[in-house]
């Protein structure tokens, strides 16, 4: 099983030292990654989606705001975005702009996909500006496709077809943009888990990433599916016995999945909000991304202020403290979150021993 070069199942706070001494000095630091939702609709009905609460008028994001916003967050600190969010992405009609505006403002760029909608033109526009991109497939078969995306007949062979595109358009380019595809692990698709080794290997994709499902606190269509100790060593043999020839790599985000199947926070308090950041398709800036439409997390609007005034203001820093010493961890937020690692990581950095000194 080839290393995860990519850190997926770690973090990666150890290379940016110099915003975490900061971030000791005074909670109120710029993010360095942001999230960003271009719209709120999508193409495609995935069962597993954590943001299907939020599902109902079709808004987009202004393209000049979007752009005037993206280069103060460059300028303030901010060091990477990912558009994905609420709806698909590539919907939008002008991403390609945005990403090389972004790219040229000094920020690394990505994008999570279902890729359905990808094209030869737009690929050729758009990878060009992207770090990396990652399609959410989650299927090896046009079946399992129609039933976890929710989709009609003919939707994975587009989806298929727009992701050999997409690496004929990096390999035309010789670009150096990873194209991954990611494989959420429910109970509706892990027969094609073997399926999807040969398919995607056979495609040639960067890496073929196989990730834990995490029920969000706020989603309607809630499974309470889990993991058992035979099913994750079952994926594990599976995977092992795939191997790991030709230029794929093959991640098995086994301790992530670990520890959703034991369902307990290993950390106490989130103290990774100042590190991070979610602009809706309604160009609301949160604090944290599961606590969409809360107003606790909530801290700014990007049509109504500037960045320096969202990342640096008393309702940033009231939500920065709330989650520190207030949120209930236990209760309110998702088990094996997206910041749990970084968090368990600044627990403990928190957690100083005496006389320090003495290495």
């Amino acid at each position: 099983m080839a290393a995860d070069c990519f850190a997926l199942d770690g973090h990666k706070l150890f290379w940016h030292l110099d915003r975490v001494a900061a971030w000791q000095k005074d909670r109120l630091v710029p993010p360095i990654y942001v999230e960003i939702s271009p719209l709120s609709y999508c193409n495609h009905q995935c069962i597993f989606c954590g943001l299907d609460f939020i599902r109902g008028e079709r808004v987009i994001l202004e393209t000049e705001v979007l752009l005037r916003r993206i280069e103060e967050m460059a300028a303030l600190g901010v060091k990477s975005v990912m558009f994905a969010g609420e709806g698909e992405p590539l919907l939008h009609p002008d991403l390609p702009l945005i990403a090389a505006r972004a790219k040229e403002a000094g920020i690394d760029v990505s994008v999570t996909t279902n890729g359905m909608s990808g094209t030869t033109e737009l690929w050729e526009k758009l990878l060009p500006s992207l770090t990396w991109i990652r399609f959410s497939i989650d299927a090896a078969t046009s079946e399992t496709y129609q039933v976890v995306h929710g989709v009609k007949p003919g939707a994975f062979q587009r989806t298929i077809a727009s992701l050999k595109e997409a690496m004929l358009a990096k390999q035309r380019q010789k670009l150096p943009v990873t194209v991954g595809v990611q494989f959420l692990m429910i109970r509706q698709n892990l027969q094609d888990i073997e399926p999807a080794l040969s398919l995607y290997s056979g495609i040639g994709v960067d890496y073929l990433s196989f990730k834990p499902y995490s029920e969000h606190p706020q989603m309607l269509n809630k499974s309470g599916f889990t993991y058992t100790r035979e099913m994750i060593d079952d994926i594990a043999l599976k995977i092992e016995r795939f191997g790991t020839s030709g230029p794929t790599r093959i991640i098995f985000r086994k301790a992530a999945t670990d520890a959703y199947a034991e369902s307990a926070q290993k950390f106490s308090h989130c103290r990774a909000l100042p590190f991070w950041g979610y602009i809706s398709s309604r160009g609301d800036f949160y604090s944290c991304s599961v606590y969409i439409n809360d107003e606790r997390f909530s801290v700014g609007n990007i049509y109504q202020t500037r960045m320096s005034e969202i990342l640096f203001g008393d309702k940033r820093g009231e939500s920065i403290d709330f989650a520190e010493k207030e949120l209930e961890i236990d209760h309110e937020c998702r088990v094996n979150c997206r910041m749990a690692r970084i968090n368990e990581f600044l627990e403990f950095l928190d957690d100083k021993p005496e006389h320090i000194n003495f290495i």
